[in-house]
């Protein structure tokens, strides 16, 4: 359903849930949600007019320079960002006077301004800004991607939740929630990231070490380029994995036999990825996270991939990552070689594709693709390639 449609839908009746909503305490009832390549939005107001935002537990309030041209809010000191390269940059640094989300206001919001939204394939979402964790101190969220709906209070009564279906919930130094789970009947604290799309990450330098002490077993290498960040460093090529998760408990929920999304360097996490199955709820107050699945059967796609994947650049496709070993690797093809056709499109003079980047592109739908490409050394190659199914 498309968010203009939501939007009639859910603000035609009251924002109020059922009644419940008691007196002096702060709730935005229910706010209509998209959730569009594994990214939470949500509409925003400000001075009388919506706007979309993205819903960031690891983040914090955010506008675009589009906003900022519209409203020019006064500026306040500047705040510094530490990019993925470990570069630092200033960032202008806004105070926005009234912030609505759904019946709650908020006063006087400090908001960094960022380019990031008119870059592609971010400009996709056209989002106006990010919702970040300085609005979530003692208040109770819930995501339900069922219904399509949000909602963030102080009312601990507001919101139905099914108490043997929750874990611990801690906030970091950094006000991050962190969330005790079980990976391979282990326990651990995983940071809960809504403005990740995955639905679990391991930590690069974990999966390296068991590497060295296991092997390859159910690890999967890729070398290449995996993300930008917030300051848009350029990107050095660096190896990432997918790890065979045996079992993944959450609350009273457990998941089997998966492949992880991409490790991260940092820290492991889980993202927004888990909203696909079941309704989400932090509870900050009370230092809980429920976690209510759909289905009482978890089950997932297995992996399938040709061995690599695209981005888009001057026009162009080109070769974005690699999995080691796989037939794409075995016949040549690298991070960074420019993608002249595959089957019989051709990948260059291409504009933004939008469709392509949120929707899946058309290629990967294939079992068999024929790809003509120019290698390191500008040389013309074509290969033929088998998609490869893991689980």
């Amino acid at each position: 359903m498309k968010l203009a449609h939501i939007l009639i839908v859910f603000f035609a009746i009251s924002l109020k849930s059922n009644g419940q909503e008691a007196k002096g305490y702060s709730d935005s009832g229910i706010i209509p949600l998209e959730l569009i390549k594994e990214k939470i939005i949500i509409p925003v107001e400000l001075n009388g007019k919506m706007y979309k935002f993205l819903i960031d537990t690891g983040g914090i309030l955010e506008i675009s320079e589009n906003l900022q041209n519209e409203f020019n809010f006064k500026e306040t000191e500047s705040t510094t960002i530490v990019g993925i390269n470990r570069k630092e940059i200033e960032i202008k640094t806004v105070n926005v006077p009234e912030i609505k989300l759904g019946n709650w206001t908020f006063k006087n919001r400090k908001a960094i301004v960022s380019n990031l939204h008119s870059k592609y394939p971010y400009s996709c979402f056209e989002l106006d800004g990010m919702i970040g964790r300085d609005f979530f101190e003692k208040v109770i969220l819930q995501f339900d991607n069922a219904s399509n709906t949000f909602r963030i209070t102080e009312n601990s009564n507001a919101i139905k939740v099914i108490k043997n279906h929750r874990t611990k919930l801690k906030v970091s130094k950094r006000g991050l929630p962190n969330v005790k789970l079980k990976i391979n009947d282990k326990n651990e604290y995983i940071e809960f990231d809504s403005g990740s799309g995955d639905f679990y990450s391991p930590k690069t330098s974990d999966v390296e070490r068991k590497m060295k002490n296991d092997g390859l077993n159910k690890i999967l290498s890729f070398y290449g380029e995996f993300s930008f960040g917030i300051t848009m460093d350029n990107i050095n090529h660096t190896y990432r994995y997918m790890q065979k998760v045996e079992r993944f408990q959450i609350a009273n929920t457990t998941f089997s036999n998966f492949y992880s999304q991409f490790s991260k360097v940092s820290a492991p996490r889980i993202g927004a990825g888990i909203l696909k199955y079941g309704k989400v709820t932090l509870d900050f107050k009370n230092g809980w996270f429920y976690y209510e699945p759909y289905s009482e059967s978890q089950r997932f796609k297995p992996l399938k991939t040709f061995g690599f994947d695209i981005k888009i650049e001057k026009g162009m496709y080109i070769v974005k990552y690699i999995l080691k070993g796989s037939q794409a690797e075995k016949k040549g093809l690298e991070p960074e070689n420019r993608i002249l056709m595959i089957n019989d499109y051709s990948t260059t003079n291409i504009s933004e594709d939008c469709f392509g980047y949120l929707n899946g592109y058309e290629f990967k739908k294939k079992e068999k693709i024929k790809i003509k490409y120019l290698n390191s050394q500008g040389i013309e190659k074509s290969i033929n390639l088998n998609k490869k199914t893991f689980e």
